[in-house]
């Protein structure tokens, strides 16, 4: 476990370095779809693709009886969550900030806490999601000009370094009463994605956090956990589901209604992501439980 710690803390620090280049270089405005690209297709999609395997692994964690079983399960909740988008955008993007809360947060907590305290992941999850959200606000306002009730809400008077500092008091409020093993550098951690959140635009934001605190030191303990020989062994393995996952994203392109259009790539992402995610984070939830 110790070593499996070092390699989740050599991962964020490899992200915290490259989102340092970008914010050095400026070159986010011009490459953020390349960077989202580049970091899903080979960090982000991957970590998810061996949930086949990974929910066989652990014989207490057990809940399906068979590999149909599992893949019907898993396809109904994709299909469920793509029908809510469909139908209600609204409840869509509740079930995603939801489910994601939990699953960021419970991610988030390993190597500093144990994650029992199923409120502490939520509230670090939505900590991040927030954080996010505001430090990017004025940019999210135009991608979710569909939903006018946020839209429309003037927020010109204030400066981004304001949305910075809100973020960063309410983390700090919100996680002061938990008891949390290593508090401090959980602090620090985030904090230092906050202000990555405030150099860099959402696309980049997102990319950053999610491939580099979330996916990678996920794919390297699944690879422990599978107890592969190789990493390069262990990554092929995550190909045919990737591809099936590129694939998904690309048909659902093709047959959207007026919420997924051309124009709006990071809304149409966030609904990708939140169909893979929903059966996803059963599958996280026993595997990361005790870590």
């Amino acid at each position: 476990m110790i070593l499996s710690k070092n390699y989740i803390l050599s991962s964020k620090i490899i992200g915290l370095i490259f989102a340092l280049s970008i914010i050095l270089f400026k070159v986010e405005d011009t490459y953020s779809t390349l960077i989202f690209v580049l970091i899903m297709l080979s960090i982000g999609i991957p970590h998810g693709s061996v949930d086949h395997l990974i929910a066989f692994i652990n014989p207490k964690s057990r809940r399906f009886k068979s590999k149909l079983s599992f893949f019907t399960i898993y396809l109904s909740l994709i299909s469920v969550n793509i029908l809510l988008w469909i139908f209600s955008p609204y409840l869509g993007l509740f079930t995603f900030l939801v489910v994601s809360c939990y699953h960021f947060g419970e991610a988030q907590v390993i190597g500093f806490n144990d994650t029992k305290n199923k409120l502490l992941n939520f509230i670090l999850g939505a900590n991040i999601l927030l954080s996010l959200f505001l430090n990017n606000i004025f940019e999210l306002q135009i991608i979710l000009n569909d939903f006018t009730f946020f839209s429309s809400i003037d927020l010109t008077p204030y400066d981004k370094t304001f949305f910075l500092l809100i973020s960063v008091t309410i983390l700090m409020i919100s996680v002061v009463q938990f008891k949390i093993d290593k508090k401090v550098p959980l602090y620090a951690e985030m904090s230092i994605l906050y202000l990555i959140f405030y150099h860099t635009d959402i696309l980049t934001s997102f990319s950053i956090y999610f491939g580099f605190s979330h996916s990678l030191p996920m794919l390297i303990m699944e690879y422990k956990e599978m107890k592969e020989k190789s990493f390069l062994k262990f990554y092929l393995k995550t190909m045919p589901f990737t591809l099936l996952a590129l694939i998904f994203g690309v048909i659902l392109y093709y047959f959207n209604n007026d919420l997924l259009t051309a124009n709006n790539l990071i809304l149409f992402t966030f609904i990708v992501i939140s169909s893979l995610t929903l059966p996803h984070v059963f599958i996280m939830k026993d595997f990361v439980e005790n870590k």
